[in-house]
């Protein structure tokens, strides 16, 4: 097996760690159940929680939830549908990927420098982005970048809610 590289872009920053694959879905709890039925791949759903954010420049708060799987990385991240957003949309196949990041800010500004803008950041205490940053990608695809802060967090509510699998 090859083993995938992190892409370097010219020794200056590197897009981080595949974290994981984002698909939205009109329904977290039927889709999870699929991908175990289907891949074998177990998704813990998370409670709903609010995402407060700038989308072109814009601020808003939506309310999302998301399943993310136990295994990985790379996971499979599951994201709710939300109505009349033009983020959370289904689309066919992978919404976004998502990379791990040390310097989210910079990562960011690096990105947009190389010509994939940013079009959702997060947003905290007035900083954006903050925590996370989706970016308009080569291929039509988005690319999210999370720092290492709120990957911890998705692990620790992702740990909380798992539910107890019998052993094999």
């Amino acid at each position: 097996m090859i083993p995938c590289a992190t892409p370097a872009f010219d020794g200056i920053m590197k897009l981080g760690r595949l974290h994981h694959l984002g698909i939205v879905v009109d329904d977290p709890d039927s889709a999870a159940r699929r991908a175990e039925e289907v891949f074998g791949i177990p998704i813990t759903l998370l409670d709903e929680s609010t995402y407060t954010c700038r989308v072109d420049g814009v601020e808003q708060s939506t309310v999302q939830r998301l399943g993310i799987s136990v295994e990985g990385p790379p996971h499979l991240e599951l994201l709710r549908t939300v109505p009349g957003s033009d983020v959370w949309h289904r689309s066919h196949g992978v919404h976004h990927l998502g990379f791990v990041v040390d310097d989210l800010a910079e990562a960011s500004r690096e990105l947009e420098r190389r010509g994939a803008p940013l079009w959702v950041g997060g947003l905290r205490d007035g900083s954006c982005p903050s925590g996370t940053a989706y970016h308009h990608g080569p291929f039509g695809i988005t690319i999210e970048l999370l720092d290492t802060t709120t990957r911890n967090a998705l692990a620790a509510r992702a740990n909380a809610a798992q539910p107890e699998r019998p052993k094999p």
